[in-house]
């Protein structure tokens, strides 16, 4: 009775506050936390607050409570104090907003952390800049050394189109050149002569060494072929040492735009160590969700197995590298993938129809597709196995026609189990149709997108594809409207800085262009696909959290989980739409720590 009363006295002065409906208090609401604790002093009080909770409601709050990592409490200024004690510290927040942190569901921050160990990578967006950087490079460095220029995209040029290994020549006829592109590459006469690739050298399974049609000579291009070139890095690698602390380093720039968690979604072993070894020692400043990458694609079903044994097993021998949930609180083992089919933004995704052909790839096949890397029957046997042995299911699947094969395989597998709540999982997912959204829906299907693309590529493709094919490009408001989940993120690869990243990270940039679908050289695609305020914040919040099963943990300010929150310089969900963009993070908190402070705390 007394337990009912107070609970009816609360709600009463839940009623009479503007700021949060309901009043959030930990004892009733969760059950991780004992009684006593809404009477014991917080160690951290937060008041003066513009607080989105992203809860259910998308509510709001004035005050918050920490205590031991985890939100206590959320409420009014005045509903907070009891909270206070004499040794509690206390922040005003001087009418600022506050969030959850942030999550990028697609991230590659264990390579892309050394990315620029060798000295900065220039943005380039034309060829012509590229040929220089190219011609510089070789007289800095000598004749023979390699040059390589990493992830730079045709879609990004302003030609519109890759180079010819003739371009590539004369820019630096002496030496070696390896233009990536990830899955495609393009090599100069050098480097196909140190690497002995020739009219004769066969084609590795799944790739291509494009031949000259009249000549039958390499022209250079490497379509899932680049590990036959024979490269030897033009600088110095990392040391193990040098490897941790440009982790950190790259996890601090995080936490500056207000990220406190990723999905990475390349979790070989030595990155999992790092990532363990920081959290260890407590100088972890991300919270890390670690995807088992089997790459290169199996060839058979044996061995399809023997590597999801190596994948699980580690090094050690110890298991502790699978299956899904693995881990901690801090590095978590999730999902496992292959490499479905190609790139998107290299004319290699895996589509219903053909590409086309064009110099933008270099495609001279009227019939070409793209690239499957791996067969159905086997996806399906080793992806049941897969999920017989307790792992979550992904795949890099950006074209439709690889979503198709993806889609199959996964009903296949629901035939023998039900996967209705394993959230089997799409990584990218940049093309959806009606049939594929209701196949999604009864599986529950979830997804990770890169709104990035949409802005520095939306325009090429465009050109490349025409309106009909694009009519269906990352239409993120019908995922949401179809009530499946879909996560923010970016595919950090390449170069720290959040905006000119081959792919921008920088998440308040992602918000923006999933709330006006605006591409970088003019023109909004799709605009009815565009997500509402709520739908954005929640997109790169508990959503990311859902993918990885851990929106009972994060994703949310609300009592029982994680005091993982940011303190941001306006209110995403209200200002101007172009104010979004431009969002600066004055303090991000991890576990109840503060681990990046723009301004000066208030005690």
């Amino acid at each position: 009775m007394e337990h009912s009363l107070y609970r009816i006295l609360e709600l009463f002065i839940v009623s009479r506050s503007p700021f949060l409906e309901p009043f959030q208090i930990a004892p009733h609401v969760d059950h991780r936390h004992p009684a006593s604790v809404a009477n014991t002093p917080a160690e951290l009080v937060i008041h003066n607050a513009n607080i989105l909770t992203v809860d259910t409601l998308f509510s709001r709050g004035e005050a918050l409570a920490i205590s031991r990592g985890r939100i206590v409490a959320v409420a009014s200024n005045r509903q907070i104090e009891r909270f206070i004690g004499p040794n509690t510290q206390t922040l005003d927040a001087k009418g600022h907003t506050v969030m959850p942190g942030l999550y990028d569901s697609h991230v590659h921050s264990y390579r892309a952390s050394v990315s620029e160990f060798g000295g900065p990578v220039p943005t380039l967006t034309s060829l012509a800049a590229a040929f220089d950087y190219i011609g510089q490079k070789a007289s800095s460095q000598g004749p023979g050394t390699w040059i390589v220029l990493e992830r730079v995209y045709p879609t990004r040029m302003k030609e519109g189109r890759l180079p010819t290994r003739t371009e590539l020549d004369t820019a630096a006829p002496n030496n070696p050149v390896y233009w990536n592109c990830g899955p495609v590459s393009i090599a100069n006469r050098k480097a196909l002569e140190i690497s002995g690739i020739s009219a004769t050298t066969p084609n590795p399974v799944p790739g291509e060494i494009v031949k000259d049609g009249r000549t039958g000579q390499p022209t250079g291009l490497l379509r899932n072929a680049a590990q036959l070139l024979r490269v030897t890095a033009p600088s110095r690698q990392p040391t193990a040492a040098e490897q941790r602390e440009a982790v950190k380093h790259l996890h601090h720039l995080y936490n500056q735009q207000g990220i406190t968690s990723i999905a990475e979604r390349r979790g070989e072993f030595a990155a999992i160590d790092v990532f363990r070894d920081l959290a260890k020692a407590g100088e972890l400043s991300v919270r890390v969700n670690c995807t088992r990458m089997m790459d290169p694609a199996p060839k058979s079903v044996l061995e399809a197995i023997h590597k999801l044994d190596e994948l699980t097993h580690g090094p050690d021998g110890q298991g502790t590298y699978g299956p899904t949930g693995i881990g901690d609180d801090w590095v978590r083992i999730g999902p496992l993938k292959v490499l479905l089919d190609g790139g998107m933004l290299i004319g290699t995704a895996y589509m219903r129809e053909p590409w086309g052909c064009g110099d933008t790839y270099q495609i001279s096949d009227p019939s070409y597709r793209g690239i499957l890397n791996v067969k159905p029957e086997l996806l399906h046997a080793l992806y049941l196995e897969g999920a017989k042995r307790g792992w979550q299911l992904a795949a890099h699947c950006t074209g439709e026609a690889s979503m198709d094969v993806l889609l199959d395989c996964y009903e296949a597998i629901h035939k023998e189990m039900d996967v209705r709540h394993r959230r089997f999982e799409i990584c990218h997912a940049n093309f959806q149709y009606e049939s594929n959204f209701k196949r999604c829906q009864a599986l529950s299907v979830v997804a990770d997108m890169q709104p990035a693309w949409l802005y520095k590529d939306g325009n090429s493709l465009l050109r490349t594809l025409g309106e009909r094919r694009m009519s269906w490009f990352q239409p993120l408001k019908s995922w949401f409207d179809r009530g499946l989940v879909i996560g923010g993120g970016s595919d950090h690869m390449v170069i720290l800085d959040s905006i000119a990243a081959t792919n921008p990270w920088n998440p308040w940039l992602g918000m923006w262009i999933a709330l006006t679908r605006q591409m970088e050289n003019g023109g909004v695609h799709l605009p009815h696909e565009r997500l509402t305020r709520e739908q954005a914040i929640r997109f790169y919040t508990i959503n990311c959290a859902k993918l990885n099963f851990e929106e009972n943990k994060k994703g949310s300010i609300e009592p029982g989980k994680f005091a993982d929150l940011i303190m941001i310089d306006r209110d995403v969900s209200r200002c101007g739409v172009e104010d979004v963009r431009h969002t600066k993070v004055l303090m991000t908190i991890l576990d109840g720590k503060i681990v990046y402070q723009a301004i000066e705390k208030s005690v």
